[in-house]
């Protein structure tokens, strides 16, 4: 389970060109400046053209054939550096609902945009402040829909509004609308994490039958979007928990107390140790699951939620523990501990915390 030479070329080139273009000041910028947008627009367009977004699309289809290893190599890098991009909202998510639940002519209309970064669109699928992956909202009997979806990611950029609703029979549906279709409002807040976030709210927003997406099985496709989508956030965790045991080592092996190195203590070096190791067995897991996608595995959910139980864990844990680590100053704004502190405690609470997978594991694996 490791990168072969053409996906470590990949996550060098991201890495050095992050380094460069979207260190972690970079969201600072972002976080101090009310006016700014949710993220940085030519920082985006240099991504573009380098071909981020189609990494892992298969060159046939006019990506970089680097598979799932390949993006996951890329949200790590992204994850180091707690750079914000639609990367996740708009290219994993966004487009892997318009791949697996849309209709040939829609995937030809809406797909090849998605994968280059041309077109930004969001999924707004949580109807309550806690996550909930099936949605209350139903269609009309006039073909409406009024209702607030939240926390929605990048919505205030969106040009297209992948909503989830049940439609009159029952089914899952997908509506795709125009960000500023009629009835369509945007409430945008920042959360702690710096990130910006949405509360989207419809009042009787008409959707034609061309709109709603027309896959075979729109309910199983989603299913499968929102499992790709939460490895996709599991290796963007991952990256920042590696980097914050990183940052912690290094801090303890420079840190003096009295004439000593305090990374000579015994007990921090097994605090030490035993992040480094549950941080090993969290990333097996992840590789594992992105593997399976790379292979072309069906049933991939017991996977999903193993690594993201295991990734949101070890994510809380390290950041837990960086800030001991580093004493009063790991709180302070003026260090970067507390900034991945803070992202830990939101993505932890998306796609379904810890507990949330725990107990899908369960349910899946006959418990």
């Amino acid at each position: 389970m490791v990168l072969n030479e053409e996906q470590q070329l990949l996550n060098d080139t991201i890495s050095d060109f992050l380094d460069e273009h979207a260190p972690t000041e970079a969201l600072r910028a972002l976080r101090d400046n009310p006016d700014a947008p949710a993220w940085s627009e030519p920082l985006w367009q240099q991504l573009c053209e380098m071909g981020v977004p189609a990494v892992a699309q298969p060159e046939s289809e006019g990506g970089l054939g680097f598979g799932w290893l390949g993006l996951g190599a890329v949200l790590k890098q992204m994850g180091r550096r707690l750079s914000v991009t639609p990367l996740l909202s708009s290219v994993v998510f966004a487009g892997g609902v318009v791949r697996r639940c849309g209709s040939d002519s829609q995937r030809k209309q809406w797909l090849s945009n998605l994968m280059d970064g041309s077109l930004i669109a969001t999924v707004a699928f949580q109807d309550t402040k806690h996550f909930n992956p099936l949605p209350s909202l139903r269609e009309t009997e006039d073909g409406r829909l009024s209702g607030d979806k939240y926390l929605v990611m990048g919505a205030s950029k969106a040009e297209l509004l992948l909503v989830t609703a049940l439609r009159q029979d029952g089914r899952l549906g997908i509506a795709v609308l125009p960000a500023t279709s009629a009835g369509v409002a945007i409430s945008e807040e920042m959360l702690f994490d710096g990130n910006r976030y949405a509360t989207v709210s419809l009042t009787g927003v008409a959707v034609d039958e061309t709109q709603w997406l027309a896959g075979e099985d729109v309910g199983a496709g989603f299913a499968a979007a929102l499992d790709d989508a939460t490895l996709g956030l599991c290796a963007e965790m991952m990256g920042g928990a590696r980097e914050l045991l990183d940052r912690t080592v290094t801090y303890l092996s420079e840190r003096e107390q009295f004439g000593v190195k305090i990374g000579s203590f015994q007990a921090l070096q097994h605090r030490c140790a035993q992040a480094y190791c549950q941080l090993e067995l969290a990333d097996s897991a992840l590789l594992g699951a992105l593997q399976k996608i790379d292979r072309g595995e069906p049933n991939l959910s017991d996977a999903v939620s193993r690594a993201k139980a295991l990734v949101g864990d070890v994510y809380e844990h390290i950041s837990n523990e960086a800030v001991q680590l580093h004493g009063g100053m790991g709180v302070t704004d003026e260090m970067d501990i507390g900034l991945f502190l803070k992202r830990s405690r939101v993505c932890n609470q998306l796609f379904g915390d810890s507990h949330w997978h725990r107990d899908r594991f369960a349910t899946l694996r006959g418990f």
